[in-house]
């Protein structure tokens, strides 16, 4: 069984979401990962790296690179954000429609306002482990 508490560990150094700095992630493998909101409030917890027939397949890197766009298209964790955090902020404010520009403010949120820790799981079972 995998030992978790380092997920809420103070000790443990919260990393920022964003796409260019990820090489602190193994790039096989699982993740589970938490995420707080100005690096204290926990709100999610997820896990990554779960496609692949062997450990070597397993990109654990994806999941948080996808977040970090904040495109609410297929990625579950953005349409949260968005819907509980994004569009609440916006309700009383002038809004006009555009293309993207809710996926924009949901990407400039999570990375500003959202950081993150995970745990590696690099094992056969790693796509099973986490869950």
């Amino acid at each position: 069984m995998t030992n978790i508490s380092q997920l809420f560990s103070s000790t443990v150094e919260l990393q920022e979401f964003n796409t260019k700095n990820i090489n602190h992630i193994p790039s096989f493998g699982s993740i589970i990962y938490t995420v707080f909101l100005d690096r204290s409030e926990y709100i999610y917890v997820g896990i990554g790296g779960l496609s692949g027939k062997s450990v070597q397949d397993r990109n654990p890197r994806s999941r948080i690179i996808q977040h970090a766009q904040g495109r609410r298209s297929g990625d579950q964790f953005c349409i949260y954000i968005q819907d509980f955090y994004v569009i609440p902020s916006i309700i009383n404010s002038q809004y006009t429609p555009k293309k993207g520009y809710l996926d924009m403010l949901t990407k400039e949120f999570i990375q500003k306002r959202l950081s993150y820790r995970y745990l590696v799981v690099q094992s056969d079972d790693s796509d099973k482990n986490p869950k």
